[in-house]
This record gives C-alpha cells, structure tokens and sequence, in this order.
C-alpha cells in the first residue's frame, strides 16, 4: 500500500465531486499527475428523481472511473439528518439533545463533534451503491474548511454558506465553532420517502471515510439579551410572515413593473435565508447552552446567488457587516477530497 502511494502522483488521479443542485446534479472533475492539474471536467445532469441517479450520470461517472489510474469521488451531502455539538462526549450529546444511536459521529479537533444521520448515510450510499462513494462532506465540513482558509477572525463571527438548496449558518471565534445549524431553503427533502428506513430501525453504514463536520454548540449561560434586542426588537423584524409583507422591506418591488420573476424568486428564497438567519441568533443568544458574544460581522461564502436586497436587509435591519467571498462548492468538495486522498 505504502509503495503504491509512492508511485500514485506520477499516474493519473481523477477527483470526482457531486453536488445537487435542484433539479440537476452538477459533476465536477479535477485530473492530476505529477502533482499537477492536467484538467478539469464538468458536467450536469437533469433529475427530478431524488432516490435515482439518471442513467447517463452512472455511465459517465463509470467512464470517468475506469479511464484513470486511481479514482476518487466525494458527495455534498445536501440532507437535512445532519449537525455539530460541541464535546465529544454521551453527555455532550445528551445535552443537545441527539441520539447517539441513530448518527455516525466525526470528532474535529478533539472539540467538537459532527455527525449525520444512519438515514443520511444510507440513502447517499444506495443512490451511489453502482459507481461508489469514498468521501461524504457535510455542508459544515465545507464551510469549516473555507473558515480555515482565511485569515482567522479575533472575535466571535458568523458565517454563512449559501448553495441553491440550502444555507449553513455558524459563529465562530477562530477556529472554536460555538453554534451551527443547517438548513433546506427548499420544501423538498430527499429522505422523505425514504423506502424501509425509519429512525428505529436505522444501523450503522461502514466504509465511507470522512463523513462530515458540523459545529454548533458551547456551553455556559449567556447573560443579558440586550445585543440580540438592537438586532431585532419587535416581532415584525423577526416573524416569517411579517418579513415577507413588510412594505418596507418589498416596497421599491411594488413600484417597479419591469422586475424580473426571477428576480422576485431569488428574492423570496432570500426571505427565507433572513428567517433562518434571524432565528440562530436568537438561539445563539437565548438558549443558555451556547456560549454567546455580541456579533456584529457576517462572512458570506455564497456558492450561488444572493439578492443585493438580502444584504441591504441584513446591513440595515441586524446592522451587522458583510463580507461577501463567491465560492465554487464543487470545486471546494473536489479540492478537499484531493488533500485527503494524497495526504
């Protein structure tokens, strides 16, 4: 085995990564020999079938396989039986109140924790069960991993992922993460039908390395609320239905004739975003569970599109900073399986 790592870097490598998105899979391909990048390969496929992978997928990722040397392919695990705690302990667990029974755990520097769902697990594994998965990354792996590759902040800061189907949000103070959470910006979840699988039943997969990385939680009571009252005060900052009718937030909509639908549905998905962004500061800075500091800076890595209405709203509402940092998910996941794979 050690002698066949020695030679791998003079053969050809493909590093396949997949990544959802809707209605389509997006396959993204890096090809390395000599420790040097030959090419690059893309491809999509349409799919309205989440617990099927369309046949011309499988035979292109089964192609992609066999043409190289060594072959390694990583998912973007988009499903919602994930999370992060913080502790790696039965009792860290308990206290946030997760079964460890019913996950497969991952501990991150010996700090904290991320785990996925056996349900999650499963699923990926059958809908894959053909061409083979070697890695799994969780949304939060993702983000940790782009966190690491700034320049680390000094003060608790919160970081948003945004991909087409979903946003990761969490707070960190350098590399200590104190909250996370993810969540489906969309009403479709692909374990819903999921065939015999329930939460009781669920056993644990082997096989699959890297699973994912998740962080959310600290301990210790908070103190005072008073940061997240300036954020937003009264129930109409921070209602669901009162964003979406407030005329002050829509209003410059109404006025113009000649917007765009899907400017108009971007900007509905991103009503969403704001709920779930307004509500993890308020668990951030209620549940005595965490840890929580005053925020004031947002550091966006945005893997897919965000109105400017969005940020205005963040900007002026929570009055919060905003660093925004355009990502290519599949090309992080691609790069990420790269290091672990030669490492």
């Amino acid at each position: 085995m050690a002698l066949t790592k020695v030679f791998q870097k003079y053969l050809s490598n493909i590093f396949i990564s997949i990544v959802q998105q809707e209605n389509e899979w997006v396959i993204y391909s890096k090809i390395l020999k000599n420790g040097a990048i030959k090419d690059k390969l893309t491809e999509k496929f349409e799919s309205k079938d989440h617990d099927n992978i369309p046949k011309k997928m499988q035979k292109y990722l089964e192609k992609l396989q066999a043409d190289y040397n060594f072959a390694y392919t990583a998912l973007f695990l988009d499903s919602m039986g994930q999370g992060a705690l913080s502790g790696t302990t039965a009792k860290d667990f308990e206290k946030h109140s997760v079964d460890m029974k019913s996950v497969s755990c991952f501990a991150v520097d010996n700090a904290w924790t991320l785990y996925a769902s056996f349900i999650d697990i499963n699923w990926a594994k059958k809908l894959f069960e053909n061409v083979g998965l070697d890695f799994i990354y969780s949304p939060l792996m993702v983000q940790h991993t782009l966190i690491k590759s700034q320049k680390l902040k000094e003060k608790p800061t919160l970081f948003i992922l945004n991909h087409e189907d979903s946003v990761t949000i969490s707070i960190y103070e350098n590399t200590n993460l104190l909250f996370g959470s993810f969540f489906k910006t969309t009403t479709d979840d692909n374990l819903d039908d999921g065939d015999e699988e329930d939460w009781d039943n669920a056993k644990e997969e082997k096989g699959v390395e890297d699973l994912v990385e998740l962080d959310t939680m600290y301990d210790d009571e908070m103190g005072a609320l008073e940061e997240l009252d300036d954020l937003a005060t009264d129930e109409e900052s921070t209602d669901f239905e009162d964003v979406e009718s407030n005329e002050t937030d829509l209003g410059h909509f109404e006025d113009d004739e000649n917007s765009d639908n899907s400017d108009l549905e971007l900007f509905g998905r991103d009503v969403i975003v704001y709920k779930f962004l307004v509500s993890s500061l308020k668990e951030f800075y209620k549940n005595p569970i965490y840890k929580s500091n005053f925020i004031d800076t947002i550091v966006i890595f945005d893997g897919y599109e965000m109105s400017s209405e969005l940020i205005d709203m963040i900007e002026n509402d929570l009055l919060m900073d905003i660093e925004m940092n355009k990502i290519n998910i599949n090309e992080t996941v691609c790069d990420m399986s790269i290091k672990e794979a030669l490492k």
